[in-house]
């Protein structure tokens, strides 16, 4: 991917369990303060860096600058390592919303087999679990760091303020969770009738869909995914084994269709492979 690895539970960390310092950020979690270009004495300041990524997410993006900057001083930051848990499903009401800043997460759906199925991946300027911050219920889905991550949280109290004095921030919210449902229905509808090839081609086409670089190449439109996804997390994606996608994967390079590019994944007959999701 994506790289994925199973997280060890000492990295777990829960919000339940940051603990903030005096500047109201968590303990330890900031990251080296950059310096602005060509200002060497200049740096970025922590309230400016989530000010620039609070612009990046369009639930927020409509918001003058006055606005914007209000929520930017809610915000405080946490980073989580690759691998690790940054919610569980069913944990008690969440006390926090979050936005991606940097690197990825996923939104994983957990069975009581323990058999896991990715249902989004996040990027930075995507955000998740307003759901139990307005209903107050547990926790819906599991979110993972699948490449280190710096997220910034949203306080309950802080997030449904924001909303009052923002309507237009509200309706935007409605939008996105709509979008959401739409891709869960499609995904699960999908799942429940496709071949092992055809969940294989929806969970790459979702890859190219949140993450693809199109670029023309040797005569041909190409997909690049970077940070190629593991066999393993593209399996949860697809709800099959690892060993199927192993071979979907490995029959669909020798067919010319794919291939792998260091760290990356190119996609060189984009067609092809939507003819399995059809």
């Amino acid at each position: 991917m994506i790289a994925s690895n199973p997280a060890p539970s000492s990295t777990i960390v829960r919000p339940a369990q940051i603990q903030s310092d005096s500047a109201g950020e968590p303990a330890g979690s900031r990251p080296a303060v950059p310096v602005r270009p060509g200002r060497a004495n200049a740096p970025i300041h922590a309230s400016d860096r989530r000010f620039e990524a609070l612009k990046r997410v369009d639930m927020f993006s409509m918001l003058g600058e006055p606005d914007l900057r209000r929520v930017a001083e809610s915000l405080v930051e946490r980073n989580y390592p690759s691998g690790s848990a940054i919610v569980h499903a069913d944990d008690p009401a969440g006390g926090h919303f979050f936005i991606v800043a940097e690197g990825e997460v996923a939104v994983i759906l957990e069975t009581a087999e323990g058999k896991e199925t990715v249902l989004a991946t996040l990027q930075p300027g995507d955000f998740f679990g307003e759901m139990s911050l307005l209903d107050e219920s547990p926790r819906a889905a599991t979110a993972r760091a699948v490449r280190p991550a710096r997220l910034m949280l949203l306080r309950r109290e802080d997030f449904r303020r924001h909303l009052r004095d923002c309507p237009q921030v509200s309706f935007a919210l409605l939008i996105e969770m709509n979008r959401r449902l739409r891709q869960s229905n499609r995904k699960v509808m999908g799942l429940s009738y496709r071949s092992m090839h055809g969940r294989v081609a929806v969970a790459l086409l979702g890859l190219m869909e949140e993450k693809g670089l199109r670029q023309r190449e040797d005569g041909g439109m190409r997909v690049l995914i970077r940070n190629r996804p593991t066999q393993q997390f593209l399996a949860e994606m697809a709800g099959t084994t690892r060993e199927s996608v192993s071979r979907t994967l490995a029959a669909w390079g020798r067919k010319g269709w794919l291939k792998a590019r260091g760290r990356d994944l190119l996609i060189l007959e984009e067609e092809q492979i939507k003819a399995f999701a059809s």
